[in-house]
């Protein structure tokens, strides 16, 4: 009776083994396939998001380094530091005017001398962004991608632009004279107390050779400091434009893996 018993069911025994065999199979199966699943998606995850960047940053690159590629787009076009505003005014009315319009065209040629500096640092960040970082990017705000190059960037991006910067004010005769315009201006709130005739007359000077080598009135910021500053400023809302517009309409990037990673 028992050997009968062994017989019957040592074939469900069998049965259930097989069972369990192909049910671990079919579940490592599914397993692997959830996995690579999800590596691709983070593969294309990571290269949408750094093709994206790469075209805003690519973009803002090409179009600021050109020749007036600051000083004619009124977005990004670096103005007279405030504090000097009252000064240029009084210059201006003496004649000065030219001497002003040098100092801002100065200003610009130089970032878009210094901008082509940024191309490598960008690609640099780019290269090292993680899945973490893509997928931050991806869930994050409109300008997230932006956001990321400024955290990752900003400081490396700022000291290879500086060199450039400081040869270029050294160079121009705008900017050779600027004792006469802190002794004009070393007291506090000095323009203000002034009366526009007095104004008028410390000006006529400072028209003569207008500019700045040292310190920016009132807060203390060196002018070459100043024009990275404003240059960084630049590059960044040029790549936030561009990538409002990757993500707004993905489509018209051409591209299909930033239509796959944006448009969902």
């Amino acid at each position: 009776m028992l050997t009968k018993s062994v017989i019957l069911i040592a074939p469900l025994l069998l049965c259930a083994a097989s069972f369990q065999d192909t049910l671990n199979s079919a579940l490592s199966t599914s397993s692997s396939a959830q996995k690579s699943t999800s590596s691709a998606s983070s593969s294309s995850s990571i290269a949408g998001v750094k093709e994206a960047l790469s075209l805003g940053a690519d973009q803002a690159v090409s179009l600021l380094g050109k020749e007036d590629g600051f000083l004619k787009n009124s977005a990004v076009k670096i103005p007279l530091p405030a504090s000097l505003k009252p000064i240029a005014t009084a210059a201006e009315k003496v004649g000065g005017k030219r001497y002003v319009d040098d100092f801002v065209t100065t200003m610009n040629t130089a970032a878009s001398k210094a901008i082509p500096k940024t191309a490598s640092i960008l690609s640099d960040t780019i290269s090292s962004m993680s899945v973490d970082d893509a997928n931050a990017i991806i869930k994050g705000s409109n300008t997230a991608a932006t956001d990321y190059f400024k955290a990752k960037s900003y400081d490396r991006l700022l000291n290879a632009l500086m060199p450039i910067i400081k040869e270029s004010v050294a160079q121009n005769k705008v900017m050779s004279s600027y004792q006469s315009l802190k002794e004009f201006s070393g007291t506090t709130n000095a323009s203000s107390k002034l009366g526009d005739n007095a104004l008028v007359g410390q000006a006529s000077s400072i028209a003569k050779g207008f500019g700045m080598t040292d310190v920016v009135p009132e807060n203390d910021e060196n002018i070459e400091a100043y024009i990275g500053r404003k240059t960084l400023d630049g590059l960044f809302y040029m790549i936030a434009e561009k990538e409002k517009a990757l993500r707004s309409n993905p489509l018209a990037s051409g591209s299909s893996i930033i239509q796959q990673v944006f448009g969902k």
